[in-house]
């Protein structure tokens, strides 16, 4: 555990800090404590407006196997552990934590700007929107510069087919969950390109 820590801090840390609050949640907080948490870090419309920042950096780190579904959520730890941790490996922590926090606040606006432009058939200003998804699909697309070029455009369309295959559409739109995902790949890929090139200029490769 010491040696991950070391040589991939922010990979290591982030599950870490993400595991330790699903614990808490599940095993020591009492159910209605959860759920508040859960509705306080939402990055929904009305959380926004009110307490943006807690908002944004607060949803990555909460869990939600009970809405996003467990194969969902454990697909989403898994991407990340693997994911970040090679990007990280790459460019660095530094480096890293830009690229993921530019996708994740990234696809919280996107998210936000389809919802409020009433194009939804509910309301959704109190919708619960957690989890550790926008930073996975970053990450993901983000490493699409590092992998093979013959493989980078399928890698590409899975990343944005996975979220949109499974989703509610709304006419020509599809759920906010989806939207945000496709906008987290998309920023992880312009994202990972520039901090790769960053990173492998300055040591000459």
């Amino acid at each position: 555990m010491r040696e991950h820590f070391r040589r991939r801090p922010v990979t290591a840390g982030y599950l870490s800090a993400v595991a330790g609050l699903a614990l808490l949640m599940r095993f020591v907080f009492a159910d209605g404590m959860s759920a508040q948490v859960r509705a306080s870090l939402s990055t929904n419309a009305a959380n926004l407006a009110d307490h943006p920042v807690n908002a944004v950096l607060g949803s990555a780190f909460v869990l939600d196997p009970v809405g996003d579904g467990l194969v969902a959520t454990a697909l989403a730890v898994v991407a990340v552990l693997v994911c970040l941790g090679v990007l990280e490996r790459e460019v660095g922590p530094w480096r890293a934590v830009a690229v993921v926090l530019i996708g994740h606040v990234g696809a919280v606006l996107v998210t936000a700007l389809v919802i409020s432009s009433g194009v939804y058939p509910t309301d959704l200003t109190a919708v619960v929107d957690v989890g550790a998804g926008y930073v996975a699909f970053t990450a993901a697309g983000a490493i699409t510069v590092l992998g093979p070029v013959v493989l980078r455009v399928p890698w590409l369309a899975l990343l944005v087919a996975y979220p949109l295959a499974g989703a509610e559409w709304f006419g020509w739109v599809p759920e906010f969950a989806a939207v945000g995902h496709v906008a987290a790949v998309l920023f992880g890929l312009c994202g990972g390109a520039v901090a790769v090139g960053r990173a492998y200029a300055a040591v000459g490769r």
